[in-house]
């Protein structure tokens, strides 16, 4: 088969994620190419068999600009996918909505998969940050390839005509679901959420991260960086900054910089 990865990643989680899920399917002799959703334009869609779409868990749902895309791609009526997530812990509602948006597409959801990764959430580090180590672990490692290989075998079991058990993806109108949408209405949330970003102008060098990494296109340099209303409240700059200069007041000045022992990782889990 020919498998497509879709992902977006703030600070690496996902496409650590990602990878892992590429490696296993690499492993059982299919092709595999992954990029980014930014990217997308580079491929054609229909000329893959299965997709894995990929997403970080942003306010217990699927980071805002993956719910733009999957709502503008066209439909691909009879195609199989499935879907990987990374997290903190919750993840509220996004994989029912992420799987109701791929059906709306035409896709069938053959299964998903959360991978636990250190939390990126700025508001929350200076309580998380001395646990970053914990996660993830070989263990869920292994547990994320064993899926994918699960996924590859549904595929082709589909494929083959044989019957296979798919889960039944349903959104329920939780509290978390609520303010999940709330967070996608237009206006004043992310500042709200993240409060007003500040820019420490002394240490600030202008090299642009922080514009080249903004996944809604919302940060210009005027000569500092300066912050538009199309923020999704991501905190990616902040995490990326190379000089840390960028903050906000509910910031815990312990930003999140990626996962640093991927290799053991996919050593120690076989991969």
């Amino acid at each position: 088969m020919k498998v497509l990865i879709l992902y977006y990643s703030g600070t690496g989680n996902t496409k650590f994620a990602c990878e892992v899920a590429g490696l296993a399917i690499e492993r059982a002799g299919h092709d595999v190419t992954m990029t980014t959703y930014e990217k997308a334009g580079d491929v054609r869609l229909e000329d893959f068999d299965l997709y894995c779409f990929a997403a970080p868990v942003y306010e217990w749902a699927p980071a805002r600009n993956v719910e733009r895309f999957v709502r503008s791609i066209p439909a691909l009526e009879g195609r199989r996918a499935f879907i990987v997530t990374s997290s903190a812990g919750a993840t509220g509602q996004a994989t029912p909505l992420f799987a109701r948006m791929l059906e709306d597409r035409g896709l069938t959801v053959l299964g998903d998969h959360n991978l636990i990764c250190p939390d990126s959430w700025g508001g929350t580090r200076r309580w998380s940050a001395p646990h970053d180590a914990e996660t993830p672990t070989p263990e869920s490692v292994r547990e994320l390839a064993e899926f994918t290989d699960s996924m590859l075998e549904h595929a082709c079991a589909l494929e083959d005509g044989r019957a296979v058990s798919l889960p039944a993806y349903r959104v329920l109108p939780t509290g978390l679901f609520l303010l999940s949408r709330l967070t996608r209405a237009p206006g004043r949330w992310p500042r709200l959420k993240m409060g007003r970003k500040r820019v420490d102008e002394s240490a600030c060098t202008r090299c642009g991260v922080c514009v080249k990494n903004c996944p809604a296109g919302a940060i210009a340099l005027d000569p500092y960086p300066a912050f538009g209303r199309g923020c999704i409240a991501c905190w990616r700059c902040i995490n990326t900054c190379p000089v840390d200069c960028i903050t906000t007041i509910i910031d815990s000045d312990t930003h999140y910089k990626g996962i640093t022992e991927r290799e053991r990782l996919l050593r120690e889990a076989g991969l």
